[in-house]
């Protein structure tokens, strides 16, 4: 094989690889989002109800680099007071 052919397949295989990365990337929070909206659906199909302490609840599960803030505290935030 030529080093020009060998050289172009590095290339190409660089290539691929880098953009395997880039495309898992934009499809793992695309997934993360499914599952949170499943979670708060389930949530509100089973009770009946869905108060700020579930949604933080499923945000919580489903993004784990979320902040840590308690949901009390949130949920006053969130009512205003």
């Amino acid at each position: 094989m030529s080093a020009k052919m060998s050289m172009f397949l590095e290339v190409i295989a660089i290539v691929t690889a880098l953009s395997l990365i880039v495309a898992s990337t934009f499809v793992t929070p695309a997934f993360a989002l499914k599952r949170y909206f499943n979670c708060v659906t389930e949530i509100a199909n089973k009770s009946g109800k869905l108060t700020i302490a579930d949604v933080n609840s499923c945000y919580d599960k489903e993004f784990h680099g979320s902040s840590h803030v308690s949901s009390s505290a949130s949920t006053s935030n969130a009512i205003g007071k």
